[in-house]
């Protein structure tokens, strides 16, 4: 006689059946969707030549941010990162920062166009300790005084890194007047000019030690060709757009942008990254957005 507090279970195979067939369309059409993506979205849409330039753009971006994780990890104690403005020098750098667990403000700090040798001095003073990082992007006034140059050899001398500045005055550093310290961070240096150009009177005999001390990493976006494969890059593999809402673009949006760059590469005079941000917003805001770009790019 069966118990009549027994109940006997029987598996739903049908709603298990249905739910992993669910499952496997959802999948499959992910897939679909991710494919059809990438053949909208191909380099080969801008020609075989094209591709061949997105190859050698993310082949040298992934060796330079090798290159950048070994100075971050003290490998190699300063870097100085060459190249056209506004293709992603110093996101390279903030990126691998950020990928080794490194701080805004205490592990790192990035100077953006410009500092005074006293703030570089004591800049170098709060970020000296081992692991600390200072990143100088577009700070070239630097460079236009002695007492700039002599306190970069200094901070890049891998034998001698004692950092001075002896003065009547000297800077505060946390409160305390410092006159020198031991700098054992490290020193990121990002420019849009090329050292080497520096050639004549006594900027070039400083240069010159600058560079005898220093890792110079030239990123070849030299071309209009290279440039837009990097904006390519930036657009499509790494999606930086989608940081920002107000630029945010669907797969057919970065189409058309990127033709629409594309179609007239050779008469655009700024060709950056902060190009594709401002036709973005054109494009969600405005019906008339190409005529506005057009105007604005000088095309």
């Amino acid at each position: 006689m069966k118990n009549a507090n027994t109940f006997t279970f029987k598996p739903f195979t049908p709603i298990a059946s249905s739910v992993t067939n669910f499952i496997n369309q959802v999948q499959r059409s992910a897939e679909i969707q991710t494919k059809t993506d990438e053949m909208v979205l191909s380099p080969e849409n801008f020609g075989g030549e094209f591709s061949e330039h997105v190859v050698e753009v993310q082949k040298h971006l992934e060796l330079t941010k090798r290159f950048v994780k070994s100075v971050v990890d003290g490998i190699h104690k300063n870097a100085i990162l060459q190249g056209p403005p506004g293709l992603g020098k110093s996101h390279v750098v903030t990126q691998v920062l950020h990928e080794e667990g490194k701080v805004e403000k205490k592990d790192y700090f990035v100077v953006k166009g410009h500092i005074t040798p006293t703030n570089l001095f004591v800049l170098l003073g709060l970020l000296r300790n081992k692991g600390q990082v200072l990143v100088l992007d577009d700070c070239d006034d630097v460079f236009k005084t002695e007492l700039g140059f002599n306190l970069i050899k200094a901070a890049l001398d891998p034998d001698n890194r004692t950092v001075s500045y002896q003065s009547q005055r000297m800077p505060l550093i946390n409160g305390t007047p410092i006159g020198d310290f031991v700098y054992d961070g490290t020193l990121i240096i990002c420019t849009n000019q090329d050292p080497r150009r520096v050639t004549m009177g006594r900027a070039a005999q400083h240069m010159a030690a600058v560079l005898s001390r220093a890792i110079l990493w030239p990123l070849k976006w030299d071309t209009q060709e290279r440039k837009f494969a990097q904006i390519y890059n930036m657009v499509v593999n790494a999606d930086y757009l989608a940081a920002d809402p107000s630029t945010a673009l669907d797969v057919m949006q970065k189409k058309e942008l990127l033709h629409f760059i594309f179609d007239d590469i050779g008469s655009i005079k700024d060709l950056d990254l902060r190009l594709p941000q401002k036709i973005a917003v054109e494009m969600k805001t405005n019906e008339n957005w190409r005529e506005t770009c057009k105007i604005f790019m000088g095309i």
